[in-house]
């Protein structure tokens, strides 16, 4: 149940059949209307429970939390705590109390202030004097002159050799996040090992597919939770989830990083397509496992009112900025990537058509692929690995085997695809600075010969070369038929390179969801209507992504917040103050009659969703959900892209119709250039 609606006002629901997920609601005296939504196409059943309380804020039970592992000797753990506030006013000046023995404070916290019916999971850094040989039992507090809510808290301990949890600060969001991690067996600090990456399927803890996993002598296991269960299927904030663990364990652990392997089934097979294509420089092989072919199969998007009833033109934009999420079309990105395919042929869950695709398709190409159709297996088995422990399904002797013999070799040459810059620029010793047209086909065919390097590139403007990673001497580069002369193992930057701010920025921000990819803070004005806008988006992302919204109305916004966050600005001009100040001074100008975007007039009662170089900081963005009536200032959410797969462009002038047609009721979608122009074909 994604939402319900009670009394008109929309509220987060439960999607994914959790136990934790509670909202603060009023109900009226007398008669309450409530809407249930459905999703789903197999269990058409939910539980809706209605608990009448006189508490004014409660734990839920959704913290995120470490193992103790008393050999790594560890005093600082990162803890996040939710806190649902039941009240119509805001939660402010309450503390969070640590105890490790009742009545003795290990530490106290101040609580960031919670909006009414609000959630935040407030992330903590827990201290302790010694590093525990045992669990920990503690108990938490939730203070506000009284106690307002209490529960325990307890931290189990795990053996080295045991799978176990390990908490991190999220860049993306300043919220804390966890991965999984099995160390090798008999682990020598001093030793260098390799690393399975292994991405778990839809609904299924990053926690528990490790322990699907026996220990190895020679590798690391590491499972990164995509935020959630369910997530983000390995797209967009899946994907960077992975990257920070993958950045995080390579730093902390003797990683030997030429033997890295990408692994994971189901959704995690698709993301293993996905994250080793658009990645490739990272990894020595790939194993997917029942893996769907790319995010739009996995989630059909045939039968949507926006396929029929959007122009082809309007259509285009969406496609730009979804396409990262086409697998197949980077599939030539896995030229020096060896893979190992493995498919239940009574796999009804993900049929082996989309493992055929895979595997036609390398093969094909002449690449490296060994591809296993096990007849008798369907999505998941549950038998014992042949020897060792582990689950057969992901910890098979032949898959396993495969990967420890694989080791990246940096290639003289290659063959890239690639499309979105914001998403990788960099490919072994290559990276594209600039395109000449931003999220467009892009493609790079590099090779070495007789002491020249060769470039052969379509959609390039400016690119840079290091000759130190490259590891072959050469002395010139011929780029399309142009010769440069080089000596040494500099670094080369080839091509026109814009380096004004406003064009670095548009260039790392492919598409709207880009402004949610680092630290971001809700502004709004004192409208409730826009409070409750504030709270549907904050209680979205803690559920979706685990995460953690900053929510500041437009008078608290100082330079600092300038500085280092990119503002979502809701509400409308004539109430926000920033949305008043900010947005005449980007190509967007709203009035009581339409939208004028850079010269061009859309004329009626309407939407806009857009993101730019803040004009107060051009090193970070701005957001505007907004519209030119009341009604249209809500339904700016329609173009929220907290999902994966998303394909909001930079900017969005829509109307009313889109809650019938989709994408048939907007106006005018597309990107900026480095500029900050809209592209001529708007």
């Amino acid at each position: 149940m994604p939402a319900f609606v009670l009394n008109g006002k929309v509220f987060q629901g439960e999607p994914y059949f959790g136990n934790f997920f509670k909202t603060a609601v009023k109900l009226r005296k007398g008669k309450n209307r409530i809407l249930v939504k459905f999703a789903g196409k197999y269990r058409r059943k939910f539980r809706f429970q209605i608990t009448p309380t006189s508490k004014k804020a409660v734990f839920l039970e959704d913290f995120t939390k470490p193992d103790l592992v008393p050999d790594l000797k560890q005093t600082e753990f990162p803890i996040a705590v939710p806190v649902l506030n039941i009240q119509e006013d805001w939660l402010r000046e309450a503390k969070i109390i640590v105890e490790q023995t009742p009545g003795k404070t290990l530490q106290e916290f101040d609580l960031d202030p919670i909006l009414p019916f609000g959630i935040l999971k407030m992330p903590l850094l827990l201290k302790l004097e010694n590093s525990p040989n045992e669990e920990l039992n503690l108990k938490i507090r939730l203070v506000k002159d009284d106690v307002l809510d209490q529960t325990d808290f307890k931290l189990e301990s795990k053996n080295l050799d045991q799978p176990h949890r390990v908490t991190f600060v999220s860049k993306i969001d300043h919220s804390v996040q966890y991965y999984s991690i099995r160390y090798p067996k008999n682990y020598d600090p001093q030793k260098s090992y390799g690393a399975i990456f292994s991405l778990h399927g839809a609904g299924v803890e990053a926690s528990l597919l490790a322990s699907q996993y026996s220990s190895k002598d020679w590798a690391f296991v590491i499972t990164p939770t995509n935020r959630r269960p369910y997530g983000f299927d390995w797209q967009d904030w899946g994907r960077l989830d992975f990257l920070e663990v993958y950045n995080l364990a390579v730093k902390a652990l003797p990683i030997d990083e030429d033997r890295v392997y990408l692994s994971g089934g189901s959704m995690g097979g698709q993301g293993t397509w996905h994250i080793g294509f658009h990645h490739p420089s990272l990894f020595a092989a790939l194993a997917p496992q029942a893996g769907w072919s790319t995010l739009h199969v996995y989630q059909p998007f045939a039968m949507q009112p926006s396929r029929m009833f959007a122009s082809p033109e309007i259509l285009l934009s969406r496609e730009r900025a979804r396409h990262d999420a086409n697998n197949l079309f980077f599939l030539e990105n896995a030229e020096h990537l060896p893979v190992i395919i493995t498919q239940g042929a009574k796999d009804k869950t993900v049929p082996p058509m989309h493992a055929r695709l895979f595997q036609k398709h390398l093969e094909i190409r002449d690449y490296q692929i060994n591809y296993r159709e096990l007849q008798d297996k369907a999505h998941w088995w549950d038998e014992p690995r042949s020897e060792g422990g582990g689950s057969d399904a992901v910890d098979n002797n032949e898959i396993i085997e495969f990967l420890r013999k694989q080791k990246r070799e940096i290639p003289n040459s290659f063959k890239i695809r690639l499309y979105d810059l914001s998403l990788n620029d960099r490919f072994y010793w290559i990276q594209v600075l600039s395109q000449e047209k931003s999220m467009s086909q892009t493609r790079i065919d590099a090779s070495v010969k007789d002491g020249q390097l060769i470039l052969e590139t379509e959609n390039v403007r400016s690119l840079e070369i290091d000759l130190e990673s490259l590891k072959h001497d050469v002395d010139q580069i011929q780029w399309n038929g142009v010769k440069t002369p080089v000596s040494g193992n500099q670094k080369v930057v080839l091509g026109e390179h814009l380096e004004s701010p406003l064009a670095q920025t548009i260039r790392k921000h492919g598409a709207f969801k880009s402004v949610f990819f680092s630290p971001f803070v809700l502004v709004i004005d004192d409208d409730p209507e826009t409070l409750d806008l504030a709270r549907l988006i904050s209680v979205g992302w803690w559920r979706r992504g685990n995460g953690y919204v900053r929510i500041l109305r437009d008078s608290e916004v100082s330079r600092e917040v300038i500085e280092n966050f990119n503002l979502i600005l809701l509400g409308s001009p004539s109430k926000n103050l920033l949305i008043k100040d900010l947005l005449p001074k980007t190509p967007a100008k709203l009035n009581a009659h339409g939208i004028d975007l850079d010269g061009k007039n859309f004329k009626g009662t309407l939407s806009l969703a857009m993101i730019y170089p803040n004009p107060l900081n051009p090193q970070k963005m701005v957001a505007f959900l907004t519209g030119n009536s009341k009604k249209m200032e809500r339904l700016s959410l329609y173009a929220l892209p907290l999902y994966s797969g998303s394909g909001i462009p930079h900017y969005m002038i829509f109307d009313l119709e889109v809650k019938q047609y989709g994408w048939g009721g907007v106006r005018a979608a597309g990107f900026f250039n480095e500029q900050g122009k809209p592209e001529k074909e708007f």
